[in-house]
């Protein structure tokens, strides 16, 4: 299928390849339907969640373990059921969305406490918000040279 975007104009991808995200991205409820791209740097950990049906609507997103060491999500019972799984697992697939300011690039942070939680095999996910003070909604990157 053939999707029209900002970013990297009018691109090919197979439609096995869209994610349904039924309750969409917190604050975007109404936009459902995803694809993640490859970010165009060899090697980068970060990729592209780009909205099939907004054209302007993409995302910078990343594994947040590459982030954390050993970082958990659990989930209520509830968010088990819509997923298809019993509890957090080799199917599950998680990416967390970056945000980088524009005016100070190294100040980029990642969201740890709103990942977005995908069943691998039927390409259906959800944003969930874990209870867990332990991980921020904005942790950076990269340190912060006024702080050291």
């Amino acid at each position: 299928m053939k999707i029209d975007t900002t970013r990297f104009g009018q691109i090919e991808v197979p439609e096995e390849t869209v994610l349904n995200l039924p309750d969409g991205v917190l604050g975007l409820c109404e936009t459902k339907r995803y694809v993640l791209l490859e970010h165009d740097s060899e090697g980068t950990p970060f990729k592209w969640l780009q909205a099939v049906d907004n054209p302007d609507l993409a995302f910078i997103v990343m594994d947040p373990n590459l982030v954390v060491e050993d970082y958990r999500v659990e989930f209520e019972e509830e968010t088990a059921e819509k997923l298809g799984v019993e509890k957090p697992g080799a199917d599950l697939a998680m990416m967390a969305i970056v945000n980088i300011p524009r005016e100070n690039p190294i100040a980029m942070t990642v969201n740890l406490r709103a990942p977005i939680v995908v069943q691998v095999q039927k390409r259906v996910g959800w944003q969930i918000v874990l209870p867990d003070e332990d991980y921020p909604i904005r942790h950076r990157l990269f340190p912060d040279p006024e702080k050291d």
